[in-house]
Formats: structure tokens, sequence, C-alpha cells
């Protein structure tokens, strides 16, 4: 019976709440959206933004398409330029040397607009030659150092055992003896100093004064006085007067301190006092 009047009550309430929600009062959202006019433009207006994104992710995929096909069509050019690059300096210096070189690596300098190379001697793979590739009326023009490096070898042979008895390597690090002088360009046929009638050995090359002498060194300890750093410039610079070496460049850097000596000196025979060389030297 109990059970009867429960359900009784149940199904009572759920009229009353159908009759209450039949009688409700629509909002004006309610009445906005379910009117015709503003149904009709919701659809127009979701349309022209579907349209929209679809016309975007074509553009999109059109600039992106042509984007990906002009780097394309940039590093293919890259790559073959490069590509003629090591091919004509393989021909130029095989014809210029009359040797083979092994061409390591060749790199584009955007910002100068020119390539540059690293190349070594097949007979000499101790020699490491530079060179600087550039265009003129759509032909390279090469620029190399091997005279360079023929020279560097000589120094190796000659004053860098002498410069290490000078700086010992447990008070110093040599990290560069070598020409300093640029020979870009310099002479018409730089083959001819090296190679044929016209040889010029290592010490005609420095009697003519066409050497210059390039010393890089650093100093190991710490602690040591200006006037000592000095003395100690003055030594090499006794070196490479006895090689009748003219020109030269001395640079010392201090690992502790970072300190730095710079001298460059235009006449090794004129420095006969350290007054002469503080001269030179900053």
């Amino acid at each position: 019976m109990d059970r009867n009047l429960f359900e009784a009550m149940h199904s009572r309430t759920n009229e009353l709440k159908k009759i209450a929600e039949a009688n409700k009062e629509p909002t004006f959202l309610d009445k906005f959206l379910t009117n015709r006019y503003v149904k009709a433009a919701l659809k127009t207006v979701l349309f022209i933004i579907a349209a929209v994104f679809c016309v975007l992710l074509v553009l999109y995929l059109m600039v992106g398409g042509m984007v990906f096909l002009m780097l394309n069509a940039i590093f293919n050019q890259f790559t073959s330029d490069e590509k003629r690059v090591q091919e004509e300096l393989a021909i130029h210096l095989k014809s210029k040397y009359q040797e083979e070189f092994r061409i390591e690596k060749v790199e584009y300098n955007g910002t100068l607009d020119k390539y540059s190379a690293e190349v070594h001697s097949v007979a000499k793979p101790d020699y490491k030659i530079r060179v600087d590739v550039s265009e003129k009326n759509k032909q390279f023009v090469f620029k190399d150092d091997y005279v360079q490096a023929f020279w560097n070898a000589e120094l190796k042979e000659t004053v860098y055992p002498k410069l290490q008895e000078l700086l010992p390597e447990e008070k110093y690090r040599i990290n560069n003896v070598s020409d300093y002088h640029s020979l870009y360009g310099e002479f018409v046929d730089e083959n001819a100093i090296i190679f044929g009638p016209k040889y010029i050995s290592f010490q005609e090359a420095i009697d003519r004064q066409l050497f210059y002498l390039d010393v890089r060194y650093e100093r190991l300890e710490d602690g040591t006085a200006v006037e000592d750093e000095l003395k100690n410039v003055h030594k090499v610079v006794d070196l490479a007067k006895s090689f009748r070496i003219n020109r030269m460049w001395i640079e010392q850097r201090s690992k502790q301190d970072r300190r730095e000596l710079r001298c460059r000196i235009n006449d090794v025979n004129s420095i006969n006092s350290m007054a002469e060389l503080e001269k030179v030297c900053e």
C-alpha cells in the first residue's frame, strides 16, 4: 500500500514539472538562438570562417612549397658551385705547380662573397696550403700561399729547433712559427720561386727581405716582470739576427694573467738595446 502511494506521488510530481516547464517563459537568449534569421546568419558566418580557413591553409601550403623550392634551388646552386670550384682548383694547381694536390674542404664566405679552400700537397703531405677563390667575369680567380707553406717547412727545420732551446716547454708553449708576410698576388709567377731556373732558396728569400718571421708563444709561468719578458723577447730577436731575418712579428701571451706583449720589427739590426726594443713593443 505504501509503495503504491509513493509511486503515485512521484508520478504526480513529474506531471507538475512538465506543466511548469511548458508554462515557463523563454529567455532572450532562447528566443535569439531559435530565430530563423539568426540561425541563417550563424550558418553564413560559419561557412565564411571555414572558407577563409581553407584559403589560408592553401596559401600556407603554396608559400611553404615555394620557400622549400627556393631553398632547395639555392642549396643545389651552392653544391654545384663548390663542385665547380674543386674541379677548377685541382686543374689550376696542377698546371701551376706540376704536382697533385688533395683538396680537403671548400667553404663559402657570404660576407666576402668568396670561397676558401684547404689543400695539401700529395708529394708533401705536411704542406697545408690555403687558397682564396673569387669570381670575376664568370671566371674563378685563385690566390694561394704555397710559397709560404714551402718556407714554413724550412722554418720547421731551421729556426724552430733553436727557438725551442730559448723557450723550453716547461716554461713556454710555442703556438706559431711561420711566415707572416702575405704573398697573395705579390709575384707574377709564384711557382718560379719554388721551381725552375728562377728558384729562390729560403736564405735568398730572407736576404731579399721577402720573408717576415711570425713568432707567437705563451708564457706558462706567472708573476714575471715586464722587463724580464722584454729580455726574453730580445733573445728571440737575436735568434732572428743569427739567421739574417730582418723583419719579424713577436707576440707573447701570459696564460695566468692574460697579459700580452706584441712587437713589430721592420729592421732587427736596429734593435741593439732594451730601450730600442721597448719602442717597437706594446
